[in-house]
């Protein structure tokens, strides 16, 4: 089993930025057949997903512990919903963008992550409670990242019109109102999900672990992110800021998530601070 998942945790980057590449031919060349893009992005959700099932059945245990599970989670959650969207809307000129922030978390999940024989993993990591707890936290971030995402198209976008050169993004893209208000909804949806997903693991912390603190850096760090994020969008709300302005700050807000997770994890080298 360990030679196995060791084998698909090398193939899949390669498959994920394989189909990343196959998705910006279809956005540079529309006469391009796009069937084939559409099959190798559900044929790469079979085998993320049925990755992660192995690896769960051969640790006994959500894989979600290491910040390498975590982020493949990541990846695959942003890959499921750019699939709905694509599906939804019949329009694959955005994957190229979706798939080459999933790749990139692929890549960095498969390179991060350990040998299944030298993983131990606490009993925990078998309670439904904290399954849920990082399930919502990881759609949160999956969300955010949607969030980011629309955030650069439209960036992308606004400054061809303001170029007045209206080339391949314009024709590509979609409208500047409906990228604005699909930025706003995820980042929306992102922050409801994140905060929930926080608050099941305060939850988990208080009345499950024994040795809880509350002063832990890396809970004060992913908390004072999430308020500062919650804080941020507010003021963005009262303010009535919009356009260019709203993409910039939702683009920075989520690098700034991503940089204090980081860091959070650097402080110690484990995800959580209840491993071993």
């Amino acid at each position: 089993m360990s030679t196995v998942l060791q084998i698909i945790e090398i193939v899949l980057p390669l498959l994920y930025l394989g189909l990343t590449g196959l998705y910006a031919r279809n956005f540079f060349d529309q006469e391009h057949e796009k069937r084939t893009a559409r099959t190798g992005l559900y044929g790469l959700l079979g085998a993320h997903l049925g990755y992660l099932t192995l690896l769960g059945v051969a640790q006994h245990a959500w894989p979600l512990a290491s910040m390498a599970e975590f982020l493949s989670v990541l990846s695959v959650s942003l890959t499921i919903t750019y699939a709905i969207t694509e599906r939804a809307e019949e329009d694959s000129n955005t994957g190229m963008f979706f798939l080459g922030i999933a790749s990139i978390f692929q890549v960095f999940s498969s390179v991060l992550m350990e040998d299944i024989t030298t993983k131990t993993h606490p009993l925990l990591l078998e309670n439904p409670i904290y399954g849920i707890h990082v399930a919502f936290t990881v759609l949160g971030f999956a969300a955010l990242a949607v969030g980011a995402l629309d955030a650069v198209m439209y960036i992308l976008l606004s400054r061809q019109l303001k170029s007045r050169e209206l080339g391949l993004f314009f024709r590509r893209l979609p409208p500047l109102i409906r990228l604005e208000t699909m930025s706003r909804i995820a980042t929306l949806t992102g922050i409801a999900l994140l905060g929930v997903g926080l608050g099941l693991g305060h939850f988990v912390a208080i009345y499950i672990l024994e040795d809880y603190n509350l002063w832990d850096p890396k809970i004060v760090i992913m908390d004072a992110a999430w308020a500062a994020y919650f804080v941020g969008f507010v003021v963005v709300k009262l303010r009535g800021l919009s356009g260019i302005r709203m993409g910039y700050l939702s683009l920075a807000a989520y690098l700034g998530l991503m940089l204090m997770m980081i860091l959070s994890n650097l402080l110690t080298s484990s995800f959580h601070s209840f491993q071993p």
